[in-house]
């Protein structure tokens, strides 16, 4: 199909009409690896001055780097992958964006309109041209829209509802799949017909909020549990606003544990299943539940909300309806709104005056918190305990510095023991937990803030799945630190396999196919600085002397290859 057109005044191609539209709006990175298939959408991104791009050394980090840079920024993520293996390698780091809500577009190129594939059932064709897949039925799962562009005259239609649906309500990654000879088609940008969208959310109803001020008011032991939805309707300063007023403690979920310090006073902290030592009894005591912008994952409120009291009441406020509809009858009060405009309304149509004291209720948070540390965070012993480490790596941080953790033991420990005292962010693979995460998103956080310090922790295991990105990490100079925890490969599925499967090992030990890596040599490989962490008494002065310095380095820690985790719905390790 020829699509071939002159240059007039408004002219421009379709490739050029979209990274224009996407700057438009703020972006500036394109995270990316080019290939055949998106040579006119490189081009493209290459000759727009208000894009710059960064390579990825795979498809499946690039999601993912455009995910943390989001998250960051606040900006749009965007992400140019080329077509076939290209666009099916991406398909994992945009799972990944997926289930974490971050707002990413994504561009993959495509064969031309006449060698796409055709047909359906027994005699569709798998595939026809060049590298050519048809990905969008594969990517529709994962994202809130998928959608091959095969007219350039509705070009204006689908990058306006891309980004309309990636930025509004819940956010979440988008998928626009361009056949070449579509990118490179020129179009009169002033006679597109673009996108009308649906009207927002409606406004918070008085009727909720009378709802609401009733539930509180029978409280006896009220507790708000905070999630990221918070700081993704920018609505930090408003919930401060309403604990603060009303005086009723505040717990928070993985994705939102850095909304708050941890000093301040009735901030209790993470939650869950491996939350705070003092998760159970919270949860179990609370007989008000106050959910905002957080999903009541599994993970913290267990199966069917079973973490909480059974004579609880739920009130669940949360802009993805589907979120409050799984829990059934079980939630009081539903209401579907952004965090801010609920928190906007408690704070203007409900006076905390009247409210009950609750100071029983707040003495008793204030003892489980006091009370409940983890006493391996304070353990000098060598090979280091996970805990110890991680405590003296927040210990050591300050606002300049964004926390990167990704899956089993450092994904754990640093929600149990980050304080987050001096403003500090972290990114994580907070519904996945995912192995390899750490290098792309701290690539992602690092794009996002030059002036920050990444301190990335992975395990020795998580590292291979997307090691090269280290190279990433080198080539652009990024000020990012990688701890790598050596402790003898896969430590937490060894814990599973001991404790539920009587030591039958698979896959998590150098004698079951795991055999660990030479860290020293990986890092000199990817042209990286290398340090060795393995003493307990210098581990403070280690970190304050390689933080101290900007610029990319590798660092092995080693630490117990037998490490415990804190599960307070299981377990319980509490110093007195």
């Amino acid at each position: 199909m020829n699509f071939a057109g002159g240059r007039g005044v408004n002219k421009l191609s379709v490739a050029d009409y979209v990274f224009r539209f996407l700057a438009d709006r703020g972006a500036t990175v394109v995270f990316v690896l080019t290939g055949n298939g998106s040579m006119y959408v490189n081009d493209a991104i290459a000759r727009e001055p208000r894009l710059d791009y960064v390579c990825a050394r795979n498809e499946a980090a690039a999601p993912i780097m455009a995910s943390a840079f989001a998250k960051v920024s606040g900006k749009i993520g965007v992400v140019s992958v080329t077509s076939g293996p290209g666009a099916t390698n991406a398909v994992p780091g945009l799972a990944e964006a997926w289930v974490e809500s971050s707002p990413v577009v994504i561009i993959s190129g495509q064969s031309p309109i006449g060698e796409l594939p055709r047909g359906s059932g027994d005699h569709a064709l798998r595939t026809f041209g060049t590298a050519g897949v048809d990905v969008v039925p594969a990517v529709r799962a994962f994202t809130k829209y998928a959608s091959t562009v095969t007219d350039p005259a509705t070009i204006r239609y689908e990058i306006e509802k891309a980004y309309h649906l990636a930025v509004s309500g819940r956010p979440g990654p988008v998928w626009l799949d361009i056949p070449i000879d579509v990118q490179s088609a020129h179009v009169d940008a002033e006679s597109l017909v673009g996108f009308s969208p649906k009207s927002r959310l409606d406004p918070v109803s008085s009727e909720d909020i009378r709802a609401f001020e009733s539930i509180l008011q029978s409280a006896e032991r009220p507790l708000i549990v905070a999630g990221q939805g918070v700081r993704q309707s920018g609505a930090l300063v408003e919930l401060e606003a309403v604990v603060r007023d009303w005086n009723v403690p505040v717990a928070l979920s993985r994705l939102g544990q850095d909304i708050f310090p941890r000093s301040m006073e009735l901030n209790l902290g993470q939650i869950g299943r491996r939350g705070a030592p003092y998760s159970k009894s919270l949860l179990l005591n609370a007989d008000v539940i106050i959910a905002v912008g957080c999903r009541l994952s599994v993970q913290l409120a267990g199966h069917d909300l079973e973490h909480f009291s059974s004579d609880a009441k739920v009130v669940m406020i949360d802009i993805d309806s589907a979120e409050i509809e799984k829990f059934g009858e079980r939630i009081a009060l539903p209401i579907v709104a952004d965090a801010k405009d609920f928190l906007r309304s408690v704070l203007s149509d409900l006076s905390p005056t009247s409210s009950p004291s609750w100071e029983d209720w707040r003495t008793r948070c204030k003892n489980l918190k006091s009370t409940g540390k983890i006493s391996a965070a304070q353990r000098e012993s060598n090979p280091m305990d996970l805990y110890f480490f991680m405590t003296q790596l927040d210990r050591v941080s300050g606002p300049q510095n964004i926390f990167i953790t990704d899956a089993g033991s450092n994904y754990y420990v640093g929600g149990q023991v980050y304080n987050f005292e001096h403003g500090q962010r972290e990114v994580t693979s907070g519904t996945f937990a995912a192995m390899g995460t750490s290098l792309p998103l701290s690539i992602g956080a690092a794009v996002a803030s030059p002036e920050k310090q990444i301190l990335a922790v992975t395990g020795d295991g998580s590292l291979e799945l997307n090691i090269q990105e280290l190279k990433t990490i080198s080539y652009y100079a990024l000020n990012v630190k990688v701890f790598v925890i050596n402790n003898g490969g896969y430590v937490s599925m060894r814990n599973w396999q001991d404790s539920f499967f009587e030591g039958r090992r698979i896959g998590s030990d150098d004698e079951t196919g795991a055999e660990g890596l030479d860290f020293r040599a990986v890092a000199q490989a990817f042209g990286l600085d290398y340090m060795l962490l393995d003493s307990a008494e210098s581990v403070v002065e280690d970190l304050s002397s390689l933080i101290s310095n900007p610029g990319p380095m590798f660092i092995e820690v080693l630490c117990d290859t037998e490490q415990k985790i804190v599960q307070p719905f299981v377990e319980t390790e509490i110093s007195s």
